[in-house]
């Protein structure tokens, strides 16, 4: 009977003051609320209204939803309680402002439903408040690791964290790319298609440079070779990543491929597939990196697997520098020594004659003496063939 006659003297509060724009007044009537769903229908009223400065009421009522909130036992009141968090937020977010960051934060941490939790991490993005961005990282990258029991709870909140950090503005190089870095985790991650998809636009939005997110990946060491790996891929088809951004990333891919130690064969595997996707990187895109000399000769002569040899000397082909032909050039003179000392393998007289039109693919002059090396041996007539036909591609 005492509900009744609360909501009764409510509803003539609300009609009496209904059509009062003065904030005063809906105070007045906020304090003077007994339950959370009298106090969010208020709320509503006072934005309906759109009064100006109401900030800080919206503020302190998010103060008093707090406190109230862990005693509600009520189905009820607590989805009361639900309902005015995310309005709140929405309400908060919307007018950026931002200090109301502590309590939107103490929102995530105390309500236990995920779109509420979800909400308000949107509207700390939208307010701005820098200090919990490290928090939301972390839920983010938390979430990111492995699925949660919940996981349709999971994906609302790593949804709310991934619009987060899109809303953030001004942010510094380290801090954008550290969101960055999360939010393409997350389009790669358990996710469903719909959080996936928003990860990838979020993430268009983020990062200022394009290729760093994936190059940090690609540098520490505190992602799996997995994760480098599938960075690469993602920068290698982007189709809004410039070529010589995407070859700089290849660059740093090949040095981490072959920096990196193992003694697994899964993970050994992963690198070698690491550096022939970055070779390949480096022959459709080059670079005037010299960096990439040693490392391409290190593939030619330490390659786990033949593939990668045979990209290395294609690769150099498509770089066409000195640097390249002196390297592919000396590569050849070796096999002209073999030759000569009988002890070339069928392997052996296969590379050969990639080498041979690797130098006639490059058309620099540099390559003419290991040529005339091999048209003075008794290298097969294939061969030979095949050395003239390159001297005549070259300058």
């Amino acid at each position: 009977m005492k509900r009744f006659f609360s909501i009764i003297f409510f509803v003539m509060m609300v009609v009496a003051f209904g059509a009062s724009q003065d904030l005063a007044t809906y105070t007045y009537l906020y304090d003077g609320a007994e339950t959370i769903a009298d106090q969010l229908n208020i709320l509503q009223q006072v934005e309906k209204a759109n009064l100006s400065d109401s900030e800080e009421f919206f503020a302190n009522a998010l103060s008093r939803l707090l406190l109230e909130y862990p005693n509600t036992q009520m189905t009820l009141e607590r989805a009361a309680a639900d309902t005015s968090a995310r309005f709140l937020a929405g309400v908060l977010g919307d007018k950026k402002y931002t200090a109301a960051g502590r309590n939107l934060w103490r929102t995530v941490e105390i309500f236990s439903n995920p779109l509420v939790k979800a909400d308000a991490l949107i509207a700390l993005g939208k307010t701005g408040a820098v200090n919990y961005l490290p928090h939301i990282l972390q839920i983010l990258q938390e979430l990111n690791a492995r699925p949660v029991p919940d996981r349709e709870g999971g994906e609302r909140i790593a949804y709310g964290a991934i619009l987060a950090l899109e809303n953030y503005q001004d942010l510094s190089d380290e801090l954008r790319n550290e969101a960055a870095i999360a939010v393409y985790l997350a389009s790669k991650g358990w996710y469903s298609d719909r959080v996936q998809k928003q990860a990838e636009a979020s993430l268009a939005v983020i990062a200022n440079d394009p290729a760093e997110p994936y190059a940090s990946i690609i540098r520490r060491s505190s992602y799996s070779y997995a994760s480098k790996y599938q960075a690469l891929q993602s920068i290698d088809t982007n189709t809004q990543t410039p070529a010589a951004v995407k070859a700089a990333v290849a660059v740093t891919a090949l040095t981490e491929g072959w920096r990196l130690p193992t003694n697994d064969s899964r993970s050994r595997a992963v690198l070698t597939n690491l550096r022939k996707l970055a070779i390949g990187m480096i022959n459709r895109y080059r670079t005037e990196d010299t960096a990439v000399y040693p490392l391409l000769e290190h593939s030619y002569r330490q390659g786990t697997d033949t593939q990668e040899k045979f990209d290395a000397v294609a690769a150099l082909a498509s770089l066409g520098t000195d640097d390249a032909v002196r390297l592919l050039s000396s590569f050849l003179m070796v096999m002209n020594s073999k030759l000569q000392s009988n002890n070339v393998s069928m392997d052996d007289q296969q590379m050969t004659r990639a080498l041979i039109s690797a130098i006639g693919d490059a058309g620099n002059s540099q390559g003419r003496p290991a040529l005339n090396v091999v048209l003075s041996l008794t290298w097969t007539d294939t061969i030979k063939r095949l050395a003239n036909d390159a001297l005549s591609r070259l300058p």
